[in-house]
C-alpha cells in the first residue's frame, strides 16, 4: 500500500458542498475519507452514496453505541450504501460488538468493523476522575482493544501511544487506526492524545485520520502532499 493510501482525511464539514468541493479538489490524490455525525447531520446519508460514486472509499465513523439489537440493525442498514468501515465503541460491550460482526459477516459487501477505544480528547486525569476507570487511558484501550478482537472486530481507533501495545497483544493483523494525528508543523486543537504521521507510521500504525491540517489549509493539496512526504 502506497502511503497516501494510509491516510484518511475527515469530511468534518457543516454541508454537503463544502465536502464535495475538497474532494474534488484532491481528487485522486486522496481515496479514504472518514464521514461522521457532523456532516451526516445536514448532508443525510445519500452523501455516503456520493462519496462512493466518486470511487472513495468512506470510514463511517457513527461511533455506534446502543443495545445489541439497534447496532446489528445499523451496521446492517450502513453496510448497504457500500462504505469501506463503520466505527462503534468498544465500550458497548461484547454483545453489542459480536452481534454488529454476526449482522454483517455474510453480506455480499462486508464492511470492516472498526471499534473506537479511548477518545482522543481524553487523557488519564479524564478517564480515571470523569469515567471512574482506575486505569490509564492507555492500558484501557489495550484493554478495550482485547475485547475487540475477541468478539471479531477487524481493528480499533486509538492514540498512537496504544500501537505498539495493542498490536502486541491482538496480532499484527489486527488494523490500528489512528486518529488525532498532527504533523510537525500544526497546531493541537483540541486533540490531548496527539502523534505525528511520521511517529505513527513508525510505531506500526494501519490508517492515519487527518482531519484540519488539510481541510482548513489554504493549499489542501499541499498541504496533503507535505503531510504524506514527512510520513514517508
Amino acid at each position: 500500500m502506497e502511503p497516501a493510501e494510509r491516510f484518511i482525511v475527515a469530511l468534518d464539514f457543516d454541508d454537503r458542498d463544502s465536502a464535495l468541493r475538497l474532494v474534488d479538489k484532491l481528487g485522486d490524490l486522496v481515496t479514504r475519507y472518514k464521514v461522521g455525525y457532523r456532516l451526516l447531520t445536514t448532508a443525510g446519508f445519500e452523501i455516503l452514496s456520493e462519496l462512493v460514486q466518486r470511487g472513495k472509499w468512506i470510514f463511517c465513523d457513527m461511533k455506534l453505541h446502543d443495545i445489541p439489537a439497534t447496532v446489528a440493525g445499523a451496521v446492517r442498514n450502513l453496510a448497504a450504501y457500500r462504505v469501506g468501515s463503520i466505527s462503534l465503541h468498544a465500550s458497548g460491550g461484547s454483545a453489542m460488538l459480536k452481534a454488529a460482526v454476526q449482522a454483517v459477516q455474510n453480506l455480499a459487501h462486508r464492511p470492516q468493523l472498526w471499534c473506537v477505544t479511548v477518545l482522543t480528547s481524553l487523557d488519564d486525569a479524564a478517564v480515571q476522575n470523569e469515567l471512574l476507570v482506575p486505569y490509564s487511558a492507555e492500558d484501557f484501550a489495550v484493554h478495550l482493544a482485547r475485547i475487540a478482537r475477541f468478539c471479531g472486530c477487524d481493528g480499533v481507533v486509538a492514540s498512537g501511544n496504544e500501537i505498539e501495545r495493542i498490536k502486541e497483544s491482538c496480532g499484527e493483523d489486527f488494523i490500528v487506526v489512528v486518529p488525532g494525528v498532527r504533523p510537525s508543523w500544526a497546531e493541537r486543537h483540541d486533540q490531548k492524545r496527539v502523534i505525528t504521521p511520521a511517529e505513527a507510521m513508525k510505531r506500526g500504525a494501519d490508517f492515519l485520520v487527518i482531519g484540519r491540517a488539510v481541510t482548513e489549509a489554504d493549499d489542501p493539496v499541499s498541504a496533503f502532499m507535505r503531510i504524506v512526504e514527512e510520513a514517508s
